[in-house]
């Protein structure tokens, strides 16, 4: 019949479910559960998805549109990633549209596709216009790339796999931008790494053979992204989710288990601040079971066991935190204080800040201060951000009992806000108000949260 695939297993749907830490039966279960609160379990030839069910479409590659729709939902995937289009489906896709635009007001670039290597490779090499090089500096990308050392535009060497060189320029470029996160304005960043990100899908699609050493670079840039656009801005989710599917298949081109652990992790964050555990858990679960066929470092264990701890407080599940954050001590002990080069945003100090959150939402006010207090002192130059985190938990946490000194330690935050963005403290602000609403000088504390969000729309780019 026309248009109907040859029946064949389906090993990215099997993939994409593996790495959610999912069962065949659990699959099933989301899906169900998909399908009620869509309301389409109505629709005439309706039956319940089975174990059964998700073993065949995995492996005869094979399901209707009805159960292709809610796979797509579920595993937040496209059709295509998931295997699930006929051949003639396939070559519908439009081809690529203008991959980029200049928004003359502002300079910066504006990402509407993907980037081709013929169009942003001589903005590395020097050679492109006037106009996309000061956009791209402005944003933090460092542009004294050697012409020697990227990609040549007429893909010479594509036949025998992508130029090493090309690979380690753009591996640098990925270091250079995870530094500047520290520092650097975060929706500038966020576009010189959306176009990064862009480059290297182009170059990995362009590449014949095994690329794990791209695959990571660009599974690390990707993350970068979504922490960009999750974390540090409001309004970016959308970003977010889509960087994070790149770096997923980024790190399962390149078998990176601890990558993969980060990965995963960082997902749960989406789930488990809205206070959603039960969305959060597969990706905790994924998570755990890429670190056991990693290499066991201890520091990527604790951290993930801190992930988790902050997840439960969220969620109120105190015991489970509790028991993670022993667990994330007791392999920070292990640790020798190396860890993975892309891993800058863990180490004792963040240890202190988890566990000192963790208390504040426990309740326990005396525990969160002694936590709160040791992770700000030791926290290093350039750590503006978690600055300002700390020093809103210092506050809520110093609220009940000496609220003067709440807000002293909260518009400390503020000015530290103005300097450093972040919505993550941000997010923090309305729990610090409440605390405070009956303090003599809380009103200091909301007339200075008011002049920081007017500078802040002020400059926003």
């Amino acid at each position: 019949m026309a248009g109907q695939r040859e029946l064949k297993q389906n090993p990215r749907l099997q993939w994409y479910r593996v790495d959610r830490g999912w069962s065949r039966s659990e699959l099933a279960r989301q899906l169900n559960r998909s399908i009620a609160s869509e309301g389409d379990q109505e629709l005439v030839g309706y039956r319940e998805v089975t174990e059964q069910m998700v073993k065949s479409w995995e492996t005869r590659n094979g399901t209707s549109k009805f159960f292709a729709k809610h796979l797509c939902m579920v595993l937040n995937k496209s059709a295509s990633a998931l295997g699930l289009l006929t051949d003639e489906e396939l070559a519908l896709r439009p081809a690529d549209p203008r991959p980029y635009d200049i928004a003359p007001a502002s300079g910066m670039v504006n990402l509407l596709g993907r980037f081709t290597a013929r169009e942003v490779v001589p903005v590395l090499a020097g050679g492109a216009d006037e106009t996309w090089r000061s956009a791209l500096q402005a944003a933090g990308v460092p542009l004294d790339v050697d012409q020697d050392e990227v990609l040549s535009v007429d893909h010479r060497r594509r036949a025998t796999g992508t130029d090493p060189k090309a690979v380690a320029a753009y591996a640098q470029v990925v270091a250079h931008q995870r530094t500047l996160y520290w520092t650097s304005q975060s929706r500038m960043l966020l576009h010189a790494a959306q176009a990064h990100m862009a480059l290297g899908s182009e170059m990995l699609g362009a590449a014949q053979g095994d690329e794990p050493v791209l695959a990571a670079a660009v599974a690390e840039c990707a993350l970068l992204v979504a922490r960009l656009a999750f974390f540090d801005l409001d309004g970016f989710e959308r970003q977010a989710l889509n960087a994070f599917r790149t770096a997923e298949a980024g790190v399962a081109h390149a078998k990176d288990h601890s990558l993969a652990v980060a990965v995963a992790a960082h997902q749960a964050f989406v789930p488990g601040f809205d206070e959603r555990l039960a969305d959060a858990r597969p990706f905790l679960v994924a998570a755990e079971r890429q670190w056991r066929n990693s290499g066991h470092h201890p520091l990527v264990r604790a951290w993930l066991h801190c992930v988790s701890a902050e997840i439960y407080a969220r969620n109120e599940q105190v015991t489970e935190s509790r028991r993670h954050l022993k667990q994330a001590e007791d392999y920070l002990a292990k640790s020798d204080g190396t860890a993975p080069l892309w891993m800058d945003f863990f180490d004792s100090s963040r240890f202190a800040g988890f566990a000192g959150n963790t208390a504040l939402l426990a309740g326990r006010f005396d525990e969160a201060i002694a936590w709160l207090q040791q992770s700000l002192e030791s926290l290093g130059a350039g750590s503006g951000k978690q600055r300002s985190v700390l020093l809103l938990d210092l506050a809520a946490a110093h609220a009940a009992e000496s609220p003067e000194h709440a807000v002293e330690l909260a518009i400390k935050a503020c000015d530290q806000l103005e300097q450093a963005p972040y919505r993550m403290a941000v997010a923090r602000l309305p729990r610090v108000h409440a605390a405070l609403s009956t303090a003599p000088t809380g009103g200091m504390l909301v007339d200075r949260t008011h002049e920081l969000l007017r500078t802040q729309r002020a400059i926003e780019p």
